[in-house]
């Protein structure tokens, strides 16, 4: 009777611990999801400003150092998303079961921790990459880097724990403001100087002010929220495989002008910063969309897995039609709306501009085969899918063409030989599930 009446109080407990689900999931056309689809939107056209605002004022050589710290930094996030998409499935599972274990660990000091590790690594490492990259006189701003990272590291965790139990209004809340302070700090910046690390604060300390402000406003969810009943060890070993699938996810997303910037030779600052800014303006309308939909995704899969093969291709169908339709706009205004609403000298031709779009909508679509089999519980199989696509797009880079081309070919190619690793496993799983059942 003892040990029955103790079962029934961890029980209690951890129920308590968790968040309840609400009634409404969120999942559908009505739900509160719209509100982070508008958050969403919101931040893309904010990041598009701090782009236009910064290639405006600086003009495109002294744009590489603000695109490459840029690139820095959030290749260093996009790794740590892999922290948000394991937390995203890990409370998603355990709402989903019917009987919840008791808490054991807190999703804070988890997110800290892997901010701490994180952020030791990008200086230990910072001798390798930043004097390359940024430039000898600016290799200090490795600190801001680190410093970002550390705190990005808490937001994704707690991002991936708000998407877990579909809480999609605190999520918004963190993406808006996460994009509106940077967009604001950055202007303010860019207004009275052009001085590398005082723009480097200014896009850092978003991170920290955004899941703050969240705090101070829901403090009591945040803490539930802040509750797992899966151990330290649980949490760190699968978060190992999303990471590493988010580290290549990153290298050919947030960190690919990064890589850019070791390709480029001598005399080609030019051509790289107009370049850089091409490929982030190019992949925006359909990458920042899907990288903030990744938690909904793997929700979304995770609760409806019957019919995760027919919604995974209606999703890949729509981001090849919107591609599509951002191809036919690129090729008939994309050189004017450049020339005209940046800069005149920007020298990069629609034949450039071009399979840009293109090779986003590949890499949306990768985006899409990933959250399906992390939501099949096959993490070793989407790591693999993405460390595939950047392997082979750095292979890809080789290829003795302008930058400009190879840039194009290899964020094509490799996502696509991605794809076709992750359907070929996600069917494999899928029969796998009914033969088992």
């Amino acid at each position: 009777m003892a040990a029955e009446g103790d079962t029934v109080r961890d029980h209690e407990a951890a129920d308590a611990a968790l968040p309840d689900v609400p009634e409404a999931s969120g999942l559908g056309p009505g739900g509160d999801v719209k509100w982070m689809l508008a958050a969403t939107l919101v931040a893309g056209v904010a990041g598009y400003l701090v782009m236009w605002n910064a290639i405006r004022v600086l003009g495109q050589a002294d744009y590489v150092v603000f695109g490459v710290f840029w690139s820095a930094l959030f290749l260093v996030v996009g790794v740590l998303f892999g922290l948000q998409q394991e937390t995203t499935r890990a409370t998603a599972e355990a709402l989903r079961s019917a009987a919840r274990p008791v808490r054991r660990s807190s999703l804070w000091l988890f997110g800290a921790g892997a901010g701490v590790i994180v952020g030791v690594i990008v200086l230990a490492t910072s001798p390798l990459w930043a004097p390359g990259s940024l430039g000898e006189e600016n290799s200090a701003l490795a600190v801001q880097v680190a410093v970002g990272s550390a705190a990005n590291a808490v937001v994704a965790t707690m991002s991936g724990a708000m998407a877990g139990a579909q809480r999609w209004k605190l999520l918004a809340a963190v993406i808006l403001l996460d994009a509106l302070i940077r967009l604001l700090a950055v202007s303010l910046v860019l207004s009275v100087t052009g001085d590398p690390t005082m723009f480097a604060w200014a896009i850092v300390l978003p991170f920290p002010l955004a899941i703050t402000i969240v705090f101070c406003c829901a403090p009591r969810v945040l803490r539930r929220l802040g509750h797992s009943p899966f151990g330290y060890r649980t949490l760190a070993r699968n978060s190992m495989h999303t990471v590493i699938a988010a580290s290549a996810t990153a290298v050919l997303i947030n960190g690919f002008p990064l890589v850019l910037a070791f390709y480029a030779q001598s005399g080609e600052e030019e051509t790289l910063g107009a370049l850089i800014f091409a490929i982030t303006l190019t992949r925006a309308p359909i990458l920042v969309p899907m990288m903030a939909l990744q938690s909904y995704l793997v929700t979304r899969f995770t609760n409806d897995r019957d019919a995760l093969w027919a919604f995974m291709l209606k999703a890949m169908g729509a981001i090849a039609a919107t591609m599509a339709v951002l191809a036919v706009v690129t090729w008939l205004w994309g050189y004017w709306a450049l020339v005209t609403f940046v800069r005149p000298d920007l020298n990069l031709s629609t034949a450039a501009l071009v399979p840009l779009v293109v090779s986003s909508g590949f890499i949306g679509m990768l985006c899409v085969t990933g959250p399906a089999l992390l939501a099949l519980d096959k993490h070793r199989d989407y790591a693999l899918g993405w460390v595939i696509a950047s392997v082979v797009a750095l292979a890809v880079l080789f290829v003795p063409l302008p930058l400009e081309f190879r840039a194009s070919l290899a964020l094509s190619v490799g996502p696509i030989v991605g794809i076709a690793w992750h359907l070929v496993r996600i069917r494999v799983a899928l029969r796998e599930r009914v033969t088992t059942a």
